[in-house]
């Protein structure tokens, strides 16, 4: 458990997003929030770190924890790290022609909403998506919920039922401009059929 990334998540739920970012890591700032979603009583974090272990140690990378609402605080669930993260130092996000599109989904994850299992059934699992919006978009719509985009475009979305959301990008005078549907089945890998000898 990373007692660091737990805390500057749970601050990142109780307050928000900051309303300036670093664009660099430094001794000072090891962490860098990214982007947060709160669904329900689910809600994940991302963050910009150097790894800290692996052949990437030391390289920007990007940092998730995933959280549950239990008995009015939040209790971690788990998380995860992958890299290295292109985008850094954090930059101004590309125009939609650079980037092929408005909306880009960058990385999907899922987490176990079960306090203890040991067969991988009847679990419920919290799900996320990492998305980037390009220039133009000013919110992203899910549903009935509605998330501004930070300079850099990264912005994550969070649900607790199989079906993903459709999320669309609005330009600053609500305009929808793209959508992007990111309903997938994350536990499909898991059900191949393998031969029986």
């Amino acid at each position: 458990m990373d007692d660091e990334l737990i805390a500057a998540s749970l601050e990142l739920l109780r307050h928000g997003p900051p309303g300036t970012v670093r664009r660099e890591l430094s001794g000072e700032h090891r962490l860098i929030p990214l982007a947060v979603d709160v669904n329900g009583d689910v809600a994940v974090t991302v963050f910009v770190r150097r790894l800290r272990c692996g052949l990437l140690s030391g390289m920007p990378g990007v940092e998730e924890a995933h959280f549950q609402r239990r008995d009015g605080t939040w209790a971690y669930l788990g998380g995860g790290a992958g890299g290295p993260f292109d985008d850094y130092p954090l930059s101004d996000r590309p125009p939609a022609a650079s980037q092929h599109g408005y909306l880009s989904a960058d990385g999907f994850g899922q987490v176990s909403l079960n306090k203890t299992h040991r067969l991988p059934w009847p679990t419920r699992y919290a799900f996320h998506a990492t998305v980037r919006a390009s220039a133009e978009v000013y919110q992203l719509q899910a549903g009935t919920r509605r998330l501004s985009v930070p300079f850099h475009g990264y912005a994550v979305l969070t649900w607790a039922n199989r079906r993903g959301p459709t999320v669309e990008a609005l330009d600053r005078d609500g305009t929808r401009l793209a959508s992007m549907d990111l309903n997938r089945d994350p536990l499909e890998p898991r059900h191949h059929r393998f031969p029986l000898r």
